[in-house]
């Protein structure tokens, strides 16, 4: 008994032991310690702000080296993962840094560059974008070199003139006139050619005055063109002469002739046609008349170049009933021509006088803060008692260049200077005044003369075509007298004879 108790008691001593220990682990197993939250708390933080920072990274990466340019995606995946766009931006990004320029519009281009374009023809075409300045001003002084070699055929020239084989001048000379166009001795000599064996003094004073152009002193020059001027004058003169006569002739046919009534007709379809061609438009006479006479639309051309072709008959049947006459011809009846020429292809510019520069070739026209005064003049200079004292058809060709010259408005100049050379012919008792597309070459050649400083060949070229027009409806009237028309064929052959 002794021995069994302590041995229990022992027992129960170890169990309450092992109890106390038991219930000391749970308790440090069920309650942490308080210090380690905060540490919780910011490993959380961290962790989302790296999946924030990273995960962006990777969809690049991957975008860039897996799905962009891999050519098995589909392009609907691509879509979805905005590898189009970012091409774009990148493109758009690139050509901002390199441009110091922005091109502010209104509306932007949907295919500013071609989509198959490579950066490397990008980076070539970039100077289009700059403004259009030289990088190194051009020098007036010509190309020594060139020069001498004009010397030296121009001298071999003369020598093959003199000796009489007129071939071999003639294609020497031209020869030398392409290398040096502004050369005083090349000029003077080619003048003399053409007087000498080609028998055109006309042309020929023209060479001479450029010569002198070029230097006032030229001896040879002076003399050619103090012989030679003289006889242009007399020349222009009688042209001028003939063509008031056949003006009287033309008035004595009766309005109610049917041959006149068909010509005129068919003289407003030409006019039209020939107007809007010599700007460009690609429209055949038969189109024109077409569109004119049924009012319906013709395949495969342009609306720009039918409302062209309507604008140019809402002006001609605004001169055919307008009150204004010449000597007292405003600006707003210049306004009202430019408004219906241009009223169906660009309303916002029709009859508003330009505010920017433009240019014609390498002519520059006035700049636009003085067109509005240079305008002005020129209406004022059209009403004066001395300008019209000036021969009708002069002064149409005067007018025509003059408007142009100031270059008014934005687009439609031309047609507008011819509307108005042919209101002033008209109220002189011209017959509409055409100038075939056919002539566009000599039209454009004879303006830059008159620019240069020499008016006198575009004033002859309108005269000529005037001439042109009035033989044309003269011989066109069916029931003309022939006497009239006898009286034609005689003006005809006194005015070549009379020609060099």
């Amino acid at each position: 008994m002794s021995r069994t108790k302590p041995s229990t008691e022992r027992q129960n001593k170890l169990t309450m032991t092992a109890r106390r220990h038991s219930s000391t682990t749970v308790q440090h197993v069920q309650q942490p310690p308080k210090n380690i939250w905060p540490w919780v708390v910011c490993l959380c933080i961290i962790s989302s702000l790296l999946a924030q920072c990273i995960a962006p990274l990777l969809q690049e990466v991957l975008k860039s080296s897996f799905i962009c340019i891999n050519p098995l995606v589909p392009s609907a995946t691509k879509k979805i993962f905005d590898c189009v766009g970012q091409e774009r931006t990148q493109k758009g990004i690139s050509r901002r840094s390199r441009s110091d320029v922005q091109r502010v519009t209104y509306f932007d281009e949907p295919f500013p560059v071609e989509p198959w374009s490579r950066d490397d023809e990008l980076a070539q075409t970039y100077d289009l974008l700059l403004p259009v300045t030289p990088k190194k001003q051009l020098s007036a002084i010509p190309d020594p070199f060139t020069e001498a070699e004009a010397v030296a055929a121009l001298q071999a020239a003369k020598r093959s003139r003199e000796g009489g084989n007129i071939r071999r001048a003639e294609a020497i000379i031209e020869h030398a006139y392409a290398l040096a166009p502004h050369h005083p001795d090349v000029l003077t000599e080619y003048g003399i050619f053409i007087e000498t064996i080609r028998n055109n003094v006309v042309e020929a004073e023209g060479y001479y005055q450029k010569a002198l152009k070029g230097d006032p002193m030229h001896q040879e020059a002076l003399i050619r063109r103090a012989k030679t001027l003289p006889l242009v004058e007399e020349i222009d003169n009688n042209m001028l002469k003939s063509i008031r006569h056949k003006r009287e002739l033309f008035l004595k046919i009766p309005r109610w002739n049917s041959g006149l009534k068909r010509a005129m007709r068919e003289s407003y379809f030409q006019h039209i046609y020939h107007t809007v061609a010599l700007e460009g438009n690609t429209f055949t006479l038969g189109q024109t008349r077409s569109v004119l006479e049924s009012r319906l639309a013709v395949g495969g051309k342009s609306i720009m170049e039918h409302n062209e072709i309507l604008g140019m008959d809402a002006a001609l049947r605004y001169l055919n009933k307008t009150l204004a006459a010449v000597g007292d011809i405003k600006m707003e009846d210049i306004l009202s021509i430019h408004k219906r020429v241009l009223g169906f292809v660009d309303p916002d510019s029709a009859g508003v006088i330009r505010r920017t520069q433009v240019f014609v070739g390498s002519f520059t026209p006035v700049a636009p803060e003085y067109v509005n005064s240079e305008l002005l003049e020129f209406v004022e200079w059209l009403n004066d008692e001395e300008t019209l004292r000036i021969d009708p058809v002069e002064l149409a060709a005067l007018a025509h260049y003059k408007l142009v010259f100031i270059h008014p408005f934005v687009d439609g100049n031309g047609r507008t200077a011819r509307l108005l050379m042919n209101f002033i012919l008209m109220q002189a008792g011209f017959p509409p005044v055409i100038i075939p597309v056919g002539e566009r070459g000599r039209y454009y050649a004879t303006l830059k003369d008159a620019n240069d400083g020499d008016l006198r060949p575009f004033i002859r070229f309108i005269a000529q075509m005037t001439d042109d027009c009035l033989q044309s409806f003269i011989l066109s009237s069916s029931e003309c007298p022939p006497e009239v028309k006898i009286e034609v064929a005689e003006s005809q052959a006194q005015m070549i004879q009379t020609e060099p």
